[in-house]
């Protein structure tokens, strides 16, 4: 094995609201080796589309190969389009392994399918953040959990840190009145 080559992965999620009921979001995947000589790009794909709010139903989407190693992974497209109307909660990883696992798809566009759950928690960030700024004191006294639980009840317990018992859900609470 070439000991002066490194091999690199860098995955990047954006969520950004369209209005209180849509966000859209792009999601990338490069693998790139690195070393002596140019740089050698392995993969480099991406997803765009939009998801409602607060059900968190991919309302589009729409992948796209900017390089893949073999003709043939052309074909893990449009199974990644087949995920329209699918909801992230409960099942969508099932849902997705159905689609896109194994021979079915692409494990690179898996793995960014797969990140979208990740979007509950960046736009839930943003309709807290829209509610109330964010200011460091706030994340202490309750305000800005206990904004979230108004959003999303399902967040106590989401985490060790949002369990019933801890400190942070207590001060929430009593920011809830």
């Amino acid at each position: 094995m070439d000991s002066f080559r490194t091999a690199e992965r860098v995955k990047k999620l954006m969520i950004e609201p369209v209005d209180d009921a849509l966000v859209r979001f792009h999601a990338s995947l490069d693998d790139v080796s690195h070393g002596d000589t140019p740089d050698e790009v392995i993969h480099s794909l991406s997803i765009e589309g939009t998801i409602s709010l607060p059900d968190l139903v991919i309302q589009t989407i729409e992948p796209r190969a900017h390089h893949q190693p073999y003709q043939e992974c052309a074909k893990s497209l449009d199974p990644v389009r087949q995920l329209v109307g699918a909801r992230i909660g409960p099942g969508f990883r099932a849902h997705v392994l159905s689609l896109l696992g194994r021979t079915s798809g692409c494990t690179h566009f898996l793995t960014l399918v797969l990140d979208l759950g990740a979007s509950h928690t960046l736009s839930m960030f943003l309709r807290m953040r829209a509610k109330v700024p964010f200011d460091g004191r706030n994340r202490a006294d309750g305000t800005w959990t206990g904004t979230g639980l108004a959003i999303e009840p399902r967040l106590e317990n989401a985490c060790i840190a949002l369990r019933s018992d801890s400190p942070v859900i207590t001060k929430a609470k009593q920011h809830l009145g």
